[in-house]
């Protein structure tokens, strides 16, 4: 018997090294296993391959999974369609809430929920936003050959002949700045919808099919198509910059009139400003609703920390994005919630505004 209680000591001296008692729970360690270990997170881009939202998503989500306790893999899958229209209703009504499935959807969530539009199958304040990859100042452009060097010659030359704008939907914050421009300054605009995000749209001035598009963000413009601008050194220019839609003037634009400054009210004044505000959510990610709160808080965690990373930050600035400004979740929800409650006639104006041909 002696022999056999030291056998007994001595295995459970064994077992209190190794942390392990028969019949006792998983340790703690065990218990807390990252939830994302061993999944793989599917980010779904709102607009199609090559666009700047595209091209800043993927960046990120090369980065991402460093600071996502389980190191999960990322795969980016495009999802185009109506401005981003598309990727949101699949995002509330079809991707289960389990963290697993993200987007990265261009700025006009919040808009659409705000005017009603009846396509927009989802309440945008319902969302769980993770984070928005930059704010950013908007641009209309034209190509030279066809509005002139600024929005006075482009007026009148409309007026002789009608200028094609094309845009991803009819309801997307690009066609809503293209129809304020219309309303606010005359010009002689047709818009031209159905575009698989910026890339197909830029091809489309390209190749002639189009004269210009709004919502062209600035940072993403400086980027993909710098030898497009002579302000950024073309010696061979393609298009002039008419219009900008940020707060105040940005020193690289200063100018060229921001769309509050053309709003001939004040009326007209306070719908400008409302969709100025929108592009201050200009690149966000978002969760579907019910995610649980502990998964939003791991994602917007990683959003940050990832935002910060000094290897996603060296990256970004080789692409040729220096002056990001990047929003956490926390104020992405509160941007949502500010626009989706916007005062019901700034709504409704907005509404009537977008629903011009």
């Amino acid at each position: 018997m002696k022999w056999a209680n030291r056998i007994l000591v001595l295995a459970a001296a064994v077992w209190l090294l190794q942390g392990v008692i028969p019949g006792a729970p998983e340790s703690a360690q065990a218990q807390t296993k990252p939830y994302y270990e061993g999944k793989t997170i599917l980010i779904i881009v709102g607009s199609g391959p090559g666009a700047g939202n595209d091209i800043r998503t993927r960046l990120w989500a090369r980065h991402a999974s460093r600071h996502i306790p389980g190191h999960p893999k990322l795969i980016v899958q495009n999802r185009s369609g109506g401005g981003g229209l598309r990727a949101r209703n699949y995002l509330y009504n079809i991707a289960k809430p389990d963290g697993l499935t993200i987007a990265e959807i261009i700025r006009g969530t919040g808009l659409q929920h705000a005017i009603g539009d009846p396509a927009a199958r989802f309440e945008a304040d319902k969302f769980n936003w993770i984070g928005n990859l930059t704010t950013a100042t908007a641009i209309c452009v034209g190509r030279i050959d066809r509005v002139g060097k600024n929005l006075e010659e482009a007026v009148a030359r409309s007026k002789k002949t009608q200028l094609r704008d094309a845009e991803a939907g009819a309801t997307s914050t690009g066609a809503a700045i293209g129809k304020m421009v219309r309303k606010f300054t005359g010009l002689n605009t047709r818009q031209v919808v159905g575009y698989q995000g910026g890339a197909a749209i830029d091809l489309a001035i390209e190749k002639g099919e189009a004269d210009m598009r709004c919502g062209f963000v600035w940072s993403s413009a400086k980027t993909r198509k710098r030898q497009w601008f002579a302000r950024l050194g073309s010696k061979t220019p393609f298009v002039s910059v008419l219009v900008q839609v940020a707060t105040k003037r940005h020193p690289e634009l200063a100018d060229i009139p921001t769309l509050i400054e053309l709003a001939p009210d004040a009326e007209a004044k306070d719908v400008a400003e409302m969709l100025t505000f929108t592009y201050r959510n200009a690149y966000p990610m978002l969760a579907p609703p019910g995610t649980p709160a502990h998964v939003v808080k791991i994602l917007r965690d990683a959003f940050w920390a990832t935002v910060h990373d000094p290897q996603y930050l060296a990256e970004a600035r080789k692409i040729g994005y220096l002056d990001d400004e990047p929003l956490k979740g926390e104020e992405v929800q509160q941007l949502i919630g500010k626009i989706v409650s916007a005062p019901e006639k700034s709504r409704k104006a907005m509404a009537g505004i977008v629903k011009e041909n």
